[in-house]
């Protein structure tokens, strides 16, 4: 059973409200808690399991989310960019070593050091 929930932060605690349980308003110093909080009522206002209680907390902080959105954002470019450095870099030593270079001149090519370049070599 999926629930949301949405939280506000005020002062230096979360105000919490849950549409779907009667428009419950709770304040917790974290959000977990909070959580932890609805799943319990829940439970017990709708019989189920606390196990099969799921909820979302959408969290109201203008500037922070967006910032933390942004910033997610870029983590996931990164290692989008980094995987594919990875193949490419790899696919250079292939070539490389194709073309008869020895590892310790990939290395020196690379900056990298000889075991480097036979960890990024397939062969």
């Amino acid at each position: 059973m999926d629930i949301k929930a949405h939280a506000e932060r005020q002062g230096d605690a979360w105000v919490v409200t849950c549409p779907e349980l009667d428009n419950f308003t709770t304040t917790a110093k974290r959000l977990d808690k909070a959580e932890e909080l609805i799943k319990a009522l829940a439970s017990k206002q709708l019989g189920e399991s606390i196990c099969d209680i799921v909820v979302t907390l959408e969290a109201v902080m203008p500037g922070i989310v967006c910032d933390i959105e942004k910033a997610q954002s870029k983590m996931v470019e990164a290692n989008k960019m980094q995987e594919e450095a990875s193949a490419e870099i790899r696919d250079v030593v292939r070539r490389a070593r194709e073309q008869g270079l020895t590892m310790r001149d990939i290395a020196v090519m690379l900056n990298v050091t000889p075991q480097r370049v036979a960890q990024l070599c397939d062969c």
